[in-house]
C-alpha cells in the first residue's frame, strides 16, 4: 500500500490526503499513516519555505514575513524506489 500512495504522489504530484484518499478509496487516516511511514522511511520530506530558498522562488513573498505554504517532494530515495518496482 506504501507503494501506491508513493506511485500516486508521483504520478499525479498531488499531495492531499483527501484527494489520495478518494483515489485509492481508503480512509483519510490511513492515508495519513502511511503518509508518516513515508517520511520516517525517507521517501517524501516536507519542504517549508524559508529564507535561503527565496533566491530561486517566485511566490512573491520576502523574508520579513515568509510564505506559510509547505511543499512535499519525493525524495531520491523514494524515486529509486519507483523506478526499482516499475
Amino acid at each position: 500500500m506504501l507503494y501506491k500512495v508513493l506511485n500516486f504522489l508521483h504520478k499525479e504530484g498531488n499531495f492531499s490526503t483527501k484527494a489520495i484518499s478518494k483515489s485509492l478509496k481508503l480512509p483519510e487516516p490511513i492515508i495519513d499513516d502511511l503518509k508518516e511511514k513515508l517520511i520516517n522511511m525517507g521517501y517524501i520530506k516536507k519542504v517549508i519555505c524559508d529564507v535561503s530558498m527565496c533566491e530561486k522562488c517566485s511566490c512573491g513573498c520576502n523574508s520579513k514575513k515568509l510564505n506559510d505554504k509547505a511543499d512535499w517532494e519525493i525524495t531520491e530515495k523514494g524515486i529509486n524506489l519507483l523506478k526499482k518496482i516499475s
